[in-house]
C-alpha cells in the first residue's frame, strides 16, 4: 500500500497481524483503524518531509500498535497504544531515563485519533529472549542486572496507585487500588472459575499484608508492571522497553515481575538478590503480591487458554503457600 502526503512517500511494507483470540477483537479493530492516521501523521511531520518513508508493522504485542519507520538515514519506532485507559509510556520512560536506566530515547508523544502515541528511538539490538536461556542468565548475571536495574527504576518517588488518567495515578491509596472494581472482578472470575483456592493461598491474607505495608512504607513507584526479558534488548547495559506504566509500591512491581517467570517455569532468586544487593527484604509481602499478581493475570490466561502458565503458578503458589503466615 502507497500513499503520498504532499512531497512525503509512504510505502507499508506489510500489514499489523491481528489476534486470533476472541478476547483481542476490540484490539484487532483499533489496530486496523489506525492505519489511515498513521500515514496522516508521517505525511504531515517535519521529520518525513520530502523523504521516502517505509512503515513495517512489529508482529508482537497485542495492546499497542508499533509501527518501525524507515527512512534513508534513520530508524524510528512510532507506538500507538490500543487501550481505553491510555497510557503514560513517554513519562515513564523519561522519568527513568533521567536517574541512569538506558531506554529508548522519547522523540515526541501525544494523541493520535484518541490513542497515546509515543515516537521513540529505534533500538538495534535483540531481545533478551531471544538469545539468552535461563542458564545463560543466571550465569552471565543478567538476573542480577535486571533486579538491580528495577530497583532504580523505583527510586523515582511518585504519588498514588493505579493507572495513570491525565498524568496522575488512579487512586491516592494503595487500599482503594486493591480494593477497586477493577480487582473486584479479577477476583470474583478466578473464583467463579475455581482457578484459585484456599490451598494455593488466602486472598484475604495478602490484601491485608499488602495493605499494612504500604501504609507503613508509604511510597509509590513508577512501575513497569510488565517487566521481563521479552521487555528488554541485550545491549549493555540492558534497555528496557514496552512497560505498561503504574503507580504502585515497589513490592507490587516486583512480585508482578516473579510471577512473569514463574510462569514459565523459572524462579531467579538472582534477580531479588540484584533488587535487593543481597540485603534482606520482606518475604512475606513480596509472596503476597505474587499471589495478587495470579489473581491479576489468571482471568486473561484462562480466556486463552494458557493452561501451562496458569499450572506453573498454581504449583509454585501450593509450595509456597507458608510464606504468608
Amino acid at each position: 500500500m502507497r500513499a503520498k502526503g504532499g512531497n512525503t512517500k509512504i510505502v507499508f511494507k506489510n500489514q499489523p497481524k491481528l489476534s486470533e483470540h476472541e478476547v483481542d477483537n476490540k484490539f484487532n479493530e483499533r489496530r486496523l483503524s489506525l492505519i489511515p492516521y498513521v500515514r496522516d501523521y508521517i505525511s504531515s511531520h517535519d521529520l518525513f518531509k520530502n523523504k521516502e518513508v517505509n512503515v513495517t508493522f512489529a508482529h508482537k504485542g497485542i495492546s499497542s500498535l508499533v509501527c518501525i519507520i524507515e527512512t534513508a538515514n534513520e530508524k524510528l519506532v512510532l507506538k500507538i497504544s490500543l487501550g481505553s485507559h491510555g497510557t503514560a509510556e513517554a513519562q515513564f520512560l523519561r522519568v527513568w531515563e533521567e536517574v541512569g536506566v538506558k531506554v529508548p530515547h522519547v522523540i515526541e508523544d501525544g494523541m493520535l485519533n484518541g490513542h497515546a502515541f509515543t515516537l521513540m528511538e529505534y533500538i538495534d539490538a535483540p531481545i533478551l529472549s531471544e538469545i539468552y536461556n535461563n542458564r545463560e542468565l543466571l550465569k552471565n548475571g543478567i538476573y542480577f542486572e535486571m533486579g538491580h536495574t528495577l530497583s532504580v527504576m523505583h527510586s523515582p518517588k511518585a504519588e498514588g496507585y493505579g493507572r495513570v488518567v491525565d498524568g496522575k495515578a488512579e487512586f491516592t491509596e494503595f487500599k482503594d487500588w486493591i480494593n477497586s472494581e477493577d480487582m473486584k472482578k479479577r477476583y470474583q472470575y478466578v473464583s467463579e472459575n475455581m482457578l484459585l483456592g484456599e490451598e494455593h493461598g488466602s486472598l484475604t491474607t495478602a490484601i491485608e499484608i499488602l495493605i499494612e505495608h504500604t501504609n507503613n512504607e508509604n511510597k509509590s513507584s513508577y512501575c513497569h508492571d510488565d517487566f521481563g526479558t521479552s521487555n528488554m534488548f541485550a545491549t549493555h547495559p540492558i534497555t528496557i522497553f514496552d512497560p505498561s506504566p503504574k503507580f504502585n509500591n515497589r513490592y507490587i512491581d516486583l512480585g508482578r515481575t516473579l510471577y512473569n517467570h514463574i510462569a514459565k517455569g523459572v524462579f531467579p532468586k538472582q534477580l531479588i538478590d540484584g533488587y535487593f544487593e543481597n540485603k534482606p527484604y520482606q518475604e512475606k509481602v513480596l509472596h503476597a503480591s505474587i499471589l495478587i499478581s495470579s489473581y491479576f493475570k489468571f482471568p486473561y490466561s484462562h480466556k486463552k487458554k494458557r493452561l501451562e502458565i496458569m499450572q506453573n503458578i498454581k504449583e509454585y503458589l501450593i509450595q509456597n503457600k507458608h510464606l504468608l503466615d
